[in-house]
């Protein structure tokens, strides 16, 4: 008998449960850092909620990496997100995402379940509130959230983030099978697979599905748009214009995952964030603390298409025609900002994988073409009607989009953001903008 069908005889659910429940779409949301400030209020919060649900997202997975022992503001900015999901009354979901990085305990744990049980607004599988993680592994977690305490009508859906033994972001096979052989009683897993290349993360999707289905577990999928981190963290990785993101959808949506969770909603410090905060010119917000930032808002507007795709099974049809574009605002031989507020430059690990190009997707609903000017660059691309990725060399200047039609312009639209010879700014961040 194989690994996996010893381990589906342990489980009481079945492929074919797992079918039949909706497919649901969430963001990881940091509660430590909401879009609209520390301070934000239920319509803050209401608002961020309203972008979300707009673009199909179901709900958030609320990160906490404190509670009420260590950084009470934990619970108490939780508690006015649930508030403002029931004031809102639009059915969105809200879970918490419990981050063991930080030391949480088991009586927090046990306290942030118990508060939200009975929520309306509390995401639940099959009757059963859910809870999910990032780490936790060798804590005793798995054998407290489902042991004697939750049995019964207090059961809990626990679908978590475990790292393998030793850690990897971006878990292989057998990686993948330790985890399950070690805490077989989960109810799924869920991979926050942030930090690599989408062509990492959507193989160690189809490793994970394949592994977590085939023992009859929910999968949790990841998409990230894209990352950079600081300090100690200071890596970056290529995410290709939107074809990052676009592949990470396919890779979801061909591995029947379950639901999927965006990573993440409001991570200013890793730059994997899609939450809008202005309009795209837009640079300053709480209060310089990561320095001027970049609009990712193409990459949320983007994946209202795949999360269709995703919900319905088939590429929906393309009602409008849009464009979608994404460039760093210099080279990848600039020296960055290591860590805001500090005043050693370095490059980020990996930035020599990193493609200076500027990058263009296409939603087109008949034949046009697509030119792209940069410096004394033009090129034009004769494109079909769906969906197209394409990219032109970098240059230094303005990158302008042209989309044209028998003739007629669709589309004329120049970037918000210049390319310039150094880092001026932006550390090897992304801007993604659009225009229809």
């Amino acid at each position: 008998m194989t690994f996996r069908a010893t381990l589906a005889t342990l489980v009481g659910c079945t492929a074919m449960t797992l079918a039949a429940e909706p497919k649901l779409v969430f963001a990881h949301y940091m509660v430590c850092i909401p879009t609209h400030g520390g301070s934000s209020t239920l319509s803050d919060y209401q608002r961020e909620m309203r972008e979300a649900q707009a673009r199909g997202i179901d709900g958030f997975a609320l990160n906490c990496g404190g509670w009420t022992a260590r950084e009470p503001h934990y619970k108490q900015r939780t508690l006015l997100l649930y508030q403002a999901a029931k004031e809102l009354d639009t059915g969105f979901k809200l879970f918490i995402s419990a981050d063991y990085a930080s030391g949480l305990t088991l009586d927090e744990t046990r306290d942030m379940i118990e508060t939200f049980r009975d929520h309306p607004n509390q995401f639940r599988w099959q009757g059963k509130p859910v809870l999910s993680t990032f780490g936790g592994q060798g804590r005793n977690i798995t054998e407290f959230v489902k042991g004697p305490e939750f049995q019964g009508e207090k059961a809990v859906c626990f679908v978590p983030f475990y790292y393998p033994k030793p850690a990897a972001e971006m878990p292989n096979q057998a990686q993948a099978e330790q985890v399950l052989r070690d805490n077989p009683q989960l109810d799924g897993f869920f991979h926050f697979g942030a930090a690599g290349t989408p062509e990492q993360i959507a193989r160690s999707n189809r490793i994970l599905a394949d592994t977590w289905h085939g023992a009859g577990k929910l999968f949790m999928a990841p998409v990230t748009p894209f990352y950079r981190g600081f300090g100690g963290n200071y890596r970056v990785y290529e995410c290709q214009g939107y074809e990052g993101i676009a592949t990470q959808w396919e890779s979801a949506i061909a591995t029947n995952a379950d639901w999927v969770e965006i990573v993440t909603w409001n991570d200013w410090g890793e730059a994997s964030y899609l939450s809008p905060f202005g309009p795209p010119e837009k640079t300053e917000f709480w209060g310089g603390h990561w320095g001027p930032m970049l609009s990712h808002q193409g990459f949320l507007d983007l994946s209202a298409y795949y999360i269709q795709w995703y919900k319905q099974g088939e590429p929906p049809a393309i009602a409008k025609d849009r464009l979608f574009y994404a460039y760093q605002l210099h080279p990848k031989s600039a020296e960055g900002i290591i860590k805001p507020g500090k005043e050693e430059r370095g490059r980020p690990s990996h930035a020599d994988q990193l493609a200076d190009r500027v990058f263009a997707t296409v939603l087109l609903t008949a034949p046009a073409e697509l030119t792209i000017e940069l410096g004394d660059q033009r090129q034009t691309f004769p494109l079909a009607a769906g969906v197209h990725h394409v990219s032109l060399p970098f240059a230094i200047g303005t990158p302008r989009f042209i989309l044209l039609r028998d003739g007629q312009t669709v589309i004329d639209k120049t970037g918000e953001h210049t390319i310039s010879p150094a880092n001026a700014w932006a550390d090897f961040n992304v801007f993604a903008g659009s225009a229809e």
